[in-house]
């Protein structure tokens, strides 16, 4: 079973500044001028964005963001946290489109690191020659004020690490295109790891 979505939307929809001011991470950097600005801005995005894609959380919300499945079927998302489902919406076995009743599903949110959603018996029977018939409609992402600390200093260092390397590589070192291991032992405890 897959669950699809679209990635370009979990890195989009979050502005890297919303999650780490500039004057903060300014002030990391130890950077009093504004003459790199605009460069610190661009870092921070790719930073959050790194950060996100490691961890597979949201760090802002996305009200708008939908997950595609081939059926109904309980089972874990790739991204959270879920805060909220508006809708869930499938083709029936007529290709007709329906939404289904708010009473056939529920979401555990309990874990923002595993966000699962289950689905109540019986359901009625998706359109069989569509690739991802069902689609979710929800809510997913913290509010910035809610993001844990460690995640916030993962930023910071990873921040630091791409203002500090401009250069692909630096010679007489080994280039890896891992995050380094102090970032990864800061977001391990809130990555949200989903096997497709």
């Amino acid at each position: 079973m897959r669950v699809t979505f679209d990635r370009t939307k979990l890195v989009e929809d979050v502005t890297g500044t919303s999650v780490l001011l500039l004057a903060d991470a300014k002030t990391w950097l130890r950077v009093d001028s504004d003459d790199e600005d605009a460069l610190i801005t661009a870092l921070i995005d790719v930073s959050v964005g790194a950060v996100q894609s490691y961890i597979g959380r949201a760090m802002n919300q996305i009200t708008d963001f939908e997950f595609y499945l081939p059926d109904f079927i309980n089972t874990n998302l790739p991204v959270g946290p879920l805060t909220a489902i508006r809708s869930i919406k499938y083709y029936d076995q007529g290709n007709v489109e329906k939404t289904l009743d708010s009473s056939l599903y529920w979401f555990e949110d309990g874990n923002p690191t595993q966000p699962k959603i289950f689905f109540k018996q019986p359901l009625p029977s998706v359109y069989d020659y569509r690739a991802q018939p069902v689609t979710i409609e929800c809510t997913v992402g913290e509010r910035v004020s809610k993001i844990p600390h460690a995640i916030i200093h993962a930023v910071r260092l990873l921040l630091s690490q791409y203002y500090d390397q401009r250069e692909n590589f630096i010679v007489g070192t080994v280039v890896s295109k891992e995050l380094p291991n102090g970032i990864k032992a800061l977001l391990s405890p809130y990555r949200n790891v989903y096997f497709v």
